[in-house]
C-alpha cells in the first residue's frame, strides 16, 4: 500500500485543508454582504462603468484559516506549537493589511520596518542557519534569523501585493507558487512541513474562483498580505529561499520595472488606463513599463482575462523551473 495515500498523518492534513476550503467558501458570502452594508467597495476599473466590488475579500481568506487551525488543534497536537507561531506571523500582516486597507498607510518606510519586526517569530521555528546557495552552503548565524528571515518573508509579501491588478492575478499566482512550493517541500522533506500549507492553501485555492476574471470579490491588502506571508514564511522554514526566488522572477521583473518608472525616472503613477468597449487594455504611454502586466498588454492586444491568464501561466512556468531543476 502506499503509504502517502494510507497515512493517517495524510489524513490529517485532508481534513485541515477541506475545513479551511469550506470555511472560506462560507465566509465569502458573509464578507461580500458586509462589504456592501459597510460600503467597503472599490470601483473594477478595467470595466466599462467602473462597477462597485468588495475589497475586503481577505477577511473570507483569514477566516478559513483560523477555522482550520482550530481544527489542527484537535489533529496535530504534538505539532500545534510550531503551527501556531507559524500562523501568529502570517495573522499579524494580515492585520497589518487591514488596517492598512481601513486607513491608506502613506509612509513606506514605517511600513517597511513594522513588517520586519513583525517577521522575527518565524525564527524560532528555523532549524540551521545555513544558506544553501547550490554552488556552496554559508553559515549566516544569528543574521540568518535576525536580518534574512524578516527581510525574505516582508519581501515576498510585497512582491506578491505589488504584481496584482487583473481580476485574479493575485490569488492565482499565489496559488501556484504555494503549490510549488508545497510539492518542493514533500520532495525535500516529505510531510514534515505540510501542515504549515494546509489552511493557507485551502483558503486561497477557493478564494481563487471568486477572484477570477469577472471577480466577484477582491483580496485587498489583507488577503495580499496572509498570502503572501504565508508563501514567504513556508519558503524559509524549508530552507527554500533559493527556489522561491525562483519562482518570483515574475514578481521580481515587476518590482524592478516599477521601482525603475516610478523611483528613479520618477514618473507620476497613473495605474489605470481608461477601459474600453472592445475590453482591450491600452496601457498610458508613460506606464507601458511600470510592471510586467503593462508589459504583456503594450506588446499584445489583450483583454483583462486574457493578460491574467498569460500572467499565471508565465508564474506556472517558472513554478515548474523551480521544481524540477533547482
Amino acid at each position: 500500500m502506499n503509504p502517502l495515500i494510507f497515512n493517517n498523518d495524510n489524513y490529517r492534513l485532508v481534513l485541515i485543508f477541506m475545513y479551511s476550503f469550506a470555511a472560506t467558501l462560507f465566509a465569502i458570502p458573509y464578507v461580500m454582504k458586509k462589504c456592501k452594508d459597510h460600503k467597503y467597495m472599490v470601483p473594477d476599473r478595467h470595466k466599462i462603468g467602473f462597477p462597485m466590488i468588495p475589497v475586503l475579500g481577505g477577511a473570507a481568506i483569514l477566516a478559513g484559516i483560523l477555522v482550520s487551525l482550530a481544527l489542527s488543534e484537535v489533529l496535530l497536537k504534538d505539532n500545534t506549537g510550531k503551527l501556531f507561531i507559524f500562523y501568529f506571523v502570517i495573522l499579524v500582516y494580515g492585520m497589518f493589511g487591514l488596517l492598512d486597507d481601513i486607513f491608506h498607510f502613506k509612509v513606506r518606510y514605517s511600513k517597511v520596518a513594522t513588517l520586519l519586526v513583525l517577521s522575527l517569530p518565524i525564527g524560532a521555528l528555523i532549524t540551521s542557519t545555513f544558506l544553501d546557495l547550490k554552488f556552496t552552503t554559508v553559515d549566516l548565524g544569528i543574521a540568518y534569523t535576525l536580518l534574512i528571515v524578516p527581510i525574505y518573508i516582508m519581501v515576498v509579501s510585497n512582491l506578491v501585493n505589488l504584481h496584482a491588478g487583473f481580476n485574479g492575478l493575485g490569488p492565482g499566482t499565489t496559488l501556484l507558487m504555494l503549490i510549488a512550493a508545497g510539492v518542493k517541500s514533500y520532495m525535500t522533506h516529505g510531510v514534515t512541513y505540510l501542515s504549515y500549507l494546509m489552511p493557507i492553501l485551502g483558503a486561497v485555492l477557493i478564494f481563487f474562483f471568486y477572484n477570477k476574471y469577472p471577480a466577484k470579490i477582491i483580496d485587498g491588502n489583507i488577503g495580499a498580505f496572509l498570502m503572501g506571508s504565508a508563501l514567504g514564511a513556508f519558503l524559509i522554514v524549508n530552507h527554500l529561499e533559493i527556489f522561491g526566488i525562483v519562482i518570483l522572477i515574475p514578481h521580481i521583473i515587476t518590482f524592478v520595472l516599477d521601482t525603475w518608472v516610478l523611483g528613479v525616472c520618477k514618473v507620476k503613477d497613473k495605474e489605470f488606463p481608461a477601459p474600453r468597449r472592445d475590453g482591450l487594455i491600452i496601457v498610458d504611454k508613460t506606464m507601458r513599463y511600470k510592471s510586467l502586466k503593462n508589459v504583456v498588454c503594450t506588446w499584445f492586444k489583450l483583454t483583462e482575462e486574457k493578460a491574467s491568464w498569460i500572467l499565471i501561466a508565465v508564474t506556472a512556468i517558472f513554478c515548474l523551473i523551480g521544481v524540477l531543476w533547482v
